[in-house]
C-alpha cells in the first residue's frame, strides 16, 4: 500500500505505519517527486511478488507435507497390527525380541512424524496476548499427571506468544512427570524484572546435570523428552522469549522461560512490567 500526501499530515503518517503502507509526501512540480514514486511502486510491486511466491511454496510443501504424513501413518497402522497379530502367535522368546524391536521402531517413526507436523506448523498463526492462567490450564489439560500436583501463582499476567505457548508449557511438565523420577508436585510462578520477567516452572525430582543442561534442548536428545525441548524453545523463540534450566542437580528442574518487556503485562491493566 501507498499512501500519496501534499503535505505531511501526522494522522497519515501513523495509518501508513500501522499498515506496513508506504508514505510520500508530494511536494513541488511533478517532475521533482515523480521518479521517486515509479521507484517506490517497482519496490512495493516486487515485494508484493516475493510475498505471493512465498505463500504458493508453503502451500506447496505443507500439502505435500501433509499428504506424505496422512499416507504412511496409514501405512504404520496397518504395519503395527500386523505386528500384533504376529506378536499373539509367535512363541519363540528370540522371535518375540525382534518383534518388540520392531514395535519400539514404528513407535519411533510415528513420533518423528507427529514432530515434522508440529514443527512444520510453527509460526503459521499470528502470536497474540495469552492468559498465563489459561496457558496453563491448557497445558495440563495436554498431559496425563498421574498424581502431580501443579500450583500456580502466576495471577493476571498476560504474555505476547505464539498460540503454541501451551504445547511448550505442556512440554515442560510432561519432561517433569516423564524424567524427574518421583516428581510429585510442580511450582509455576512469575519473577518480575526490569527487562521484563521470568516464568519459572519448577519440580521437586532428581534434577538435570549440568552437562545435560544445554543438550537438552537439542534436537534428538532422547534421553529427556526427544524432540520435546527442542520444539519448546522453538516456539518460545518466535516471539522472542527465551528459555534456561537453572535447577540444582538432585534438588528438581528449573526451567526460566525469560520474557521482554513488550512481552508482558498485567491484564486489565495494561502495563508493562516496572522494577
Amino acid at each position: 500500500m501507498i499512501i500519496l500526501a501534499s503535505a505531511y499530515d501526522p494522522d497519515a503518517f501513523r495509518t501508513a505505519v500501522a499498515n506496513c503502507a508506504e508514505f510520500l509526501v508530494m511536494a513541488g512540480p511533478a517532475d521533482t517527486w515523480y521518479p521517486v514514486l515509479v521507484q517506490l511502486i517497482e519496490k512495493v510491486s516486487a515485494i508484493r511478488r516475493a510475498q505471493d511466491e512465498v505463500a504458493l511454496l508453503n502451500r506447496k510443501l505443507n500439502l505435500v507435507g501433509s499428504a506424505t504424513r496422512h499416507d504412511v501413518l496409514n501405512q504404520l497402522t496397518a504395519v503395527s497390527g500386523y505386528t500384533e497379530l504376529l506378536e499373539m502367535v509367535v512363541e519363540d522368546p528370540q522371535m518375540k525380541s525382534y518383534i518388540e524391536k520392531e514395535r519400539f521402531a514404528l513407535e519411533k517413526i510415528r513420533r518423528q512424524f507427529q514432530f515434522a507436523k508440529d514443527y512444520q506448523n510453527l509460526g503459521t498463526e499470528s502470536p497474540g496476548w495469552q492468559s498465563l492462567v489459561s496457558v496453563i490450564r491448557r497445558a495440563c489439560d495436554i498431559v496425563t499427571l498421574k498424581g502431580v500436583t501443579i500450583t500456580e501463582t502466576c495471577g493476571n499476567v498476560a504474555v505476547y506468544a505464539d498460540p503454541a505457548l501451551e504445547k511448550a508449557v505442556a512440554q515442560l511438565l510432561d519432561n517433569a512427570i516423564r524424567h524427574g523420577h518421583s516428581v510429585s508436585s510442580i511450582r509455576i510462578s512469575v519473577r518480575e524484572k526490569e527487562n521484563g520477567a521470568v516464568l519459572l516452572v519448577e519440580d521437586n525430582g532428581t534434577g538435570i546435570p549440568v552437562a545435560d543442561k544445554e543438550r537438552i534442548f537439542e534436537r534428538g536428545v532422547g534421553k529427556y523428552t526427544g524432540w520435546g525441548l527442542f520444539l519448546t524453545r522453538e516456539i518460545l523463540m518466535l516471539t522472542g522469549l527465551t528459555i534456561a534450566e537453572t535447577g540444582e542437580p538432585g534438588k528438581g528442574a528449573r526451567f526460566e522461560i525469560h520474557i521482554p518487556a513488550e512481552a508482558y503485562r498485567k491484564e486489565g491493566t495494561g502495563n508493562v512490567a516496572a522494577a
